[in-house]
């Protein structure tokens, strides 16, 4: 049984352009109404920080401190299956702290699948067509909650990559401790082959149907993992070793999952390269809805969904495929948009909706 998982209450403190802000959302969809530059995305972006630990537009925790403040707080009573509990994350710029309950949380990887969340951004329409950085980040977040473990294994592996690193550029291909940072790096890196091949046969297992309901009838959709490593732990080690004159000349290693490729191929012919942009935005946004599906049933919960600003960067098919998303979907929504006419949906009970705007980083909910 797959239980329900609402946001409640919610309270953030200077986080960006938001200096003060509580609201109440509904439980089943919340429409977040501005201009550009006045904090929709910012609010998002709290409760995505709050659920993940991280950010989806900022690399460095000082990015999301409001100007002046010294740190940003974003608290929340959240509801699943009836249940209820209290989040709260405290982000300062070196350091950031998240509590459950009053209790604070050491390992994020188990934080971040306590409120599974899927956001959908602008972004996110690069997804097919931009680098395959994008599709790595995405294979990563869906095997955290398939396999926790893996995120371990990605920590231990990036960190021995770094300390390879720095031993081939400063001692070159015969550093003594070459063997052992490799020999962590095979381990580790196996592991993290291992995973990705199980998280790309799942995500394709639902990105099929997703993408046929959304594109045009008859193409058929086609995902491949091109690994960079092996899931073998000696060739990885061996594999390493013998790469060694080459990534010190070229100054990264050639060889390992942090190269690894998600392809998708439509009629045959690589979407990245051949599909036309529609395909491409539509692609990206099925893999959106790969996620949530995967999510869902790795956690047995409905994930928070967050769509930000997509009726500015969608056409009206592929904005009609979204508001077919928004009525499949048995999650809490958060939808930004300028235009909030176009989300009419009669189908929702007013007790489900709320309609929130925000001008100048103030939230105040429609009446």
């Amino acid at each position: 049984m797959t239980a329900e998982l609402v946001f409640e209450r919610i309270a953030i403190r200077a986080f960006r352009n938001i200096s003060a802000a509580e609201l109440d959302p509904a439980p089943r969809l919340n429409v977040v109404s501005g201009d550009n530059g006045h904090g929709k995305t910012s609010l998002l972006e709290a409760l995505y920080v709050l659920c993940t630990s991280k950010s989806f537009r900022a690399d460095k925790n000082a990015e999301v401190i409001q100007t002046g403040a010294e740190v940003a707080q974003i608290a929340a009573r959240i509801a699943e299956g009836g249940l209820r509990r209290e989040q709260r994350a405290t982000i300062g710029p070196k350091a950031r702290t998240f509590a459950a309950d009053g209790k604070r949380v050491v390992k994020l990887s188990a934080w971040a699948v306590k409120t599974p969340v899927v956001v959908f951004h602008p972004g996110d329409l690069l997804l097919a067509s931009g680098p395959a950085q994008g599709r790595r980040t995405l294979l990563d977040r869906v095997a955290l909650f398939l396999e926790p473990i893996s995120a371990d294994h990605r920590s231990r592996y990036q960190t021995a990559l770094r300390e390879r690193h720095r031993a081939l550029d400063e001692r070159g291909p015969r550093a003594p401790e070459l063997d052992a940072y490799e020999a962590l790096l095979a381990e580790h890196g196996a592991a993290l082959c291992r995973t990705r091949q199980r998280t790309a046969a799942r995500i394709a297992e639902a990105l099929g149907p997703a993408f046929e309901r959304m594109a045009a009838p008859g193409l058929a959709l086609e995902v491949r993992l091109r690994s960079a490593g092996s899931t073998d732990v000696e060739a990885f080690r061996q594999a390493l070793a013998e790469a060694r004159p080459v990534d010190v000349r070229r100054g990264s290693a050639s060889f390992g999952p942090q190269r690894d490729e998600l392809e998708l191929w439509v009629d045959g012919r690589s979407a990245r390269r051949h599909a036309s942009q529609g395909q491409q935005r539509v692609l990206s946004l099925a893999l959106k809805v790969a996620e949530l599906d995967c999510v869902r049933e790795a956690r047995g919960a409905h994930p928070i969904l967050l769509l930000d600003d997509v009726s500015s960067e969608l056409d009206a098919d592929r904005f009609g495929a979204v508001f077919g998303l928004l009525r499949e979907v048995q999650s809490q929504v958060f939808v930004t948009t300028p235009r909030p006419e176009l989300f009419v949906m009669p189908e929702v009970a007013p007790s489900d909706r709320a309609d929130f705007s925000v001008s100048a980083g103030v939230v105040r909910r429609a009446h």
